[in-house]
């Protein structure tokens, strides 16, 4: 059974905005990327497109105040039953990163990005296990 969504804008009535896919993961990737705020839970982007120990690509990694881990898997279209398993997979590996791995997985993404920001010690300090 489909779902569907609907947006209106609403000034001196409402008006359906239009929807359209998005061309490209990658554009929704930096969508996110550029304000994380819209996934409506604050996030510390961690990383972007980061390899993980079984040879896959986590598409971001974020970090909340509490320090708990979120991969985001994005899709565009419609998400087949393969990738709940794939996101299963990251999952087991985000577990099993330890917080200096997380550092270096932050200061690498940081460096690329030209920040040169590293992920201290009592941004982790919280991050439970």
């Amino acid at each position: 059974m489909p779902l569907e969504f609907g947006l209106w804008r609403v000034d001196d009535k409402p008006v359906r905005v239009a929807t359209r896919a998005m061309p490209l993961e990658s554009r929704l990737e930096e969508l996110i990327e550029a304000d994380p705020g819209i996934l409506g839970t604050p996030l510390l982007l961690l990383g972007r497109q980061v390899p993980t120990a079984y040879g896959k690509v986590v598409d971001l990694l974020g970090m909340d105040a509490e320090g708990g881990l979120h991969v985001l898997e994005l899709k565009r279209d419609r998400t087949p039953r393969e990738v709940v398993a794939q996101v299963l997979d990251y999952g087991s590996w985000v577990q099993g990163l330890t917080n200096e791995q997380i550092r270096d997985i932050y200061g690498a993404y940081a460096r690329r990005r030209g920040r040169g920001a590293l992920l201290s010690r009592t941004h982790l300090a919280d991050r439970r296990r």
